[in-house]
């Protein structure tokens, strides 16, 4: 397979710094275009790093009077084919790679635009070998339709569209995931689908940059492992081009790090066991940010590492004892564990949660523990397409769109906080553009996950509310709702985890049919005894009520008292 990326061996995965490649001379590669209140900032190159083989992004607006200017597309795969097999896993993952979605890819396009400032995008093929379905571009759809101003159309083979506000769009190229499902019926008509190639557009707003001269910035050029330690300096600058940190890249309490839109990171970065460094809290101030990519290729899952090594050191980004931690822009590609954790020790939750967050950050997973975003902070303008669990209800989620792949859940729900330790959580006006499953009946997962995990066999009473919530794929294999509080092993029904009283869903819209049933069922031990609220919950454009309940969901006789509408 002709894919683009830097040149390596198959040693390649033992170690970050097999990695081959030219040092270059990086420069500042993107290009800014300013009229009136109207500013566009396009990324063109990553100097040192090839684009996409598979889609090329032209944008224009006022500001480029007009004129198309080239978007660097940048590229992440699944390569678990590419990889000796281990042995492992009975056939599910290679080296932690899902062999569901092997060679599927990703390309993706970062720029930086103002609010009501109408951008035009055109998504063409690299090259004219290159066909989805058997065919050159004949048909593409935008997902969230409401993401963008005016939806596709295609001429001359190519994608037009327009946004006018940032935000993350998906163009689904010839029905590849909007009218095939690959673990129903795949796409070339095969038992196992072709693979899925991904095109984004990530519109994000216009961010402050630091300065190259600044005497508190230290840069890095390409090539140079930079040393973590800062001194007197606040921020770490990569400038534009590849860069091989490895893992362990230690994080500083106070300090920044800057990875501009044309620029990568191939490593991890923790703070795990560091010190308090003057009045600062180890994980105390550290600042993440920019429109680059941290990239995990060529890192070992930490299963496959000799001397079973701390998993946090193979997380892209793991902060221990946070506290006013920001993650902003950010893409992560490729995790190979868990993508971005905050902990916390010895505070409240609601004081953690008010003081640190993660924005406009883009998650492109292919693997098994390549979770999202698991924190107690704001998640707010993410997008997480993961292999495994996306996030968890443990802090707030605003405008977060999902994309699942595989199995587990959008929502893992097991460590659900206590009213006492954390404020009311609030997940509001979030997208699911595709909920699948690599099983036809997908009960390996789901949006809301309640898999029988967490304190057990209780029933706990938390404080949730879950509304403007729009699950948008029809072709679904996976339950939106999948909340048990028991279970089977080996046959075997064991005591599982907690259910819940004192979550809400309000104004949710589920467009799949009836082709997956929902699924809310307890035990004796930890029943679903009133508390839970199905406020204006649609399912394939029914309304869910309590006459109609049993026809969309799965359940017994430990589940009653449910409401269908918020009390007055």
């Amino acid at each position: 397979m002709n894919t683009p990326r830097i040149a390596v061996t198959i040693s390649f995965f033992v170690m970050l710094t097999l990695f081959v490649t030219t040092k270059v001379s990086a420069a500042e590669s993107s290009q800014q275009f300013i009229k009136g209140r109207d500013t566009l900032i396009v990324y063109k190159d990553v100097p040192g790093l090839a684009p996409s083989n598979k889609y090329t992004i032209r944008v224009k607006s006022a500001a480029t009077n007009g004129k198309w200017v080239d978007c660097f597309a940048n590229y992440t795969y699944n390569m678990a084919g590419e990889l000796p097999k281990d042995g492992l896993n009975k056939g599910i993952t290679n080296f932690h790679y899902q062999w569901y979605t092997d060679k599927w890819s990703h390309t993706y396009g970062n720029i930086e635009m103002s609010r009501n400032t109408p951008v035009e995008v055109e998504i063409s093929f690299k090259t004219d070998t290159f066909k989805i379905a058997g065919r050159k571009i004949f048909k593409a759809a935008a997902h969230p339709s409401q993401k963008v101003s005016k939806q596709p159309v295609i001429e001359n083979g190519k994608v037009y569209f327009t946004i006018d506000n940032p935000g993350q769009v998906v163009i689904d190229i010839n029905g590849q995931m909007d009218d095939y499902n690959a673990a129903i019926n795949p796409i070339g008509g095969k038992e196992k689908s072709d693979p899925i190639h991904t095109i984004s557009l990530f519109a994000n707003p216009v961010m402050t940059k630091p300065s190259l001269d600044d005497p508190n910035v230290v840069v890095v050029e390409p090539g140079v492992i930079p040393s973590p330690v800062l001194g007197n300096k606040k921020t770490l600058y990569f400038k534009p081009g590849v860069h091989k940190i490895g893992i362990n890249f230690k994080l500083y309490p106070g300090k920044n790090y800057y990875i501009p839109g044309d620029a990568i990171v191939y490593g991890t970065f923790n703070n795990l066991e560091m010190p308090v460094v003057g009045n600062l809290r180890s994980g105390e101030d550290i600042k993440i940010y920019g429109y680059g990519t941290i990239s995990c290729q060529g890192i070992k899952h930490p299963k496959y590492v000799d001397g079973s090594p701390d998993p946090g050191l193979y997380s892209p980004v793991f902060i221990t004892d946070a506290m006013n931690v920001e993650l902003n822009g950010i893409t992560i590609a490729d995790p190979s564990m868990h993508s971005v954790k905050f902990q916390v020790w010895g505070q409240r939750a609601d004081k953690m949660k008010k003081e640190s967050f993660s924005r406009w950050v883009k998650i492109i997973s292919w693997r098994a523990n390549g979770d999202g975003i698991g924190n107690c902070n704001l998640v707010e303008d993410c997008f997480l397409r993961t292999a495994d669990d996306a996030s968890y209800i443990k802090g707030d989620r605003i405008r977060t769109i999902f994309w699942r792949d595989v199995h587990a859940a959008g929502f893992h729900m097991a460590g659900i906080p206590d009213p006492g330790d954390c404020f009311p959580i609030r997940i509001e006006d979030c997208d699911v553009i595709y909920n699948r499953s690599r099983n036809v009946e997908g009960y390996n997962g789901g949006i809301f996950h309640q898999r029988a995990e967490g304190k057990p066999a209780v029933q706990r009473t938390v404080n949730v509310t879950v509304r403007n919530f729009r699950s948008h794929d029809k072709l679904s294999n996976m339950p939106f709702f999948n909340m048990y509080s028991n279970g089977n092993e080996n046959g075997t029904r064991h005591l599982g985890g907690s259910s819940y009283k004192g979550i809400t869903f309000q104004n949710i819209s589920i467009e799949a049919p009836i082709k997956v049933k929902q699924v809310l069922t307890g035990c004796k031990e930890a029943p679903w005894y009133g508390g839970i609220t199905f406020d204006n919950v649609t399912i394939g454009g029914t309304l869910l009520t309590q006459e109609n309940f049993t026809t969309f969901f799965i359940t017994n006789e430990y589940v009653k008292d449910i409401l269908f509408k918020m009390p007055k």
